[in-house]
């Protein structure tokens, strides 16, 4: 239960049904979700861990604001864990692998072209963290699947600041390096996607104000 009500309150976080700022009652989530505190108090330290929640206790608990600096270190810390992946890659991948990270990122391309940004996250994501489990690295797909949440709730309530095309011409070049199965090439395009195209959306969503770094 406490599973269920992590990803169910983790998803409203993420799309901005539940904002930063809003404040988190036990009573009120239980009876909302059609559980017992327990499961909920579970979930919230796990949100709480994760950097979407903030505990105070005795006090409050709300959904934590967006921390445009976090955001940036967790950008950062995705892409160095992804691009770190690529070191064993080649001597381990076969044709199969080759054939399912093609159509993860045939995904990212589409969802890209028509700005579907909850998508994108979504697919990223399961692109990523294919390349660590065919590393046999879980530890990489842990961290991903960590830091993916504070990503994408960027995402969602940065949305005009979403690049299309150049997230989609990284995305394709890096299809074609995995087709013709060029590391280097394939490190190149993703530190291009995550130190320029992901970076500038963070900047230029700071600039014209697209996300408040504390509540109202």
């Amino acid at each position: 239960m406490s599973d269920e009500a992590y990803a169910r309150l983790q998803d409203a976080i993420i799309s901005g049904e539940l904002p930063p700022g809003e404040r988190l009652r036990d009573y009120d989530l239980a009876e909302r979700l059609g559980t017992s505190k327990t499961p909920i108090r579970h979930a919230l330290d796990r949100l709480a861990d994760h950097g979407l929640v903030e505990m105070q206790r005795n006090r409050y608990t709300r959904v934590a604001p967006i921390d445009l600096e976090r955001v940036r270190n967790a950008v950062d810390l995705f892409g160095d864990i992804w691009i770190g992946s690529l070191r064993h890659e080649k001597a381990v991948i076969e044709a199969d692998d080759l054939a399912h990270l093609t159509a993860l990122a045939d995904e990212v391309v589409e969802a890209a072209r028509v700005r579907d940004v909850a998508g994108f996250g979504i697919a990223l994501r399961s692109l990523a963290t294919a390349f660590a489990r065919i590393e046999g690295n879980g530890a990489r797909a842990a961290a991903i699947e960590r830091l993916d949440p504070q990503i994408r709730r960027f995402a969602q309530h940065a949305r005009d600041a979403f690049d299309a095309e150049a997230v989609s011409a990284c995305v394709e070049a890096l299809r074609v390096a995995l087709i013709e199965r060029d590391v280097v090439e394939t490190r190149s395009v993703l530190v291009t996607l995550f130190d320029d195209v992901l970076s500038g959306m963070i900047d230029r969503a700071e600039e014209r104000g697209l996300v408040r770094s504390d509540p109202e």
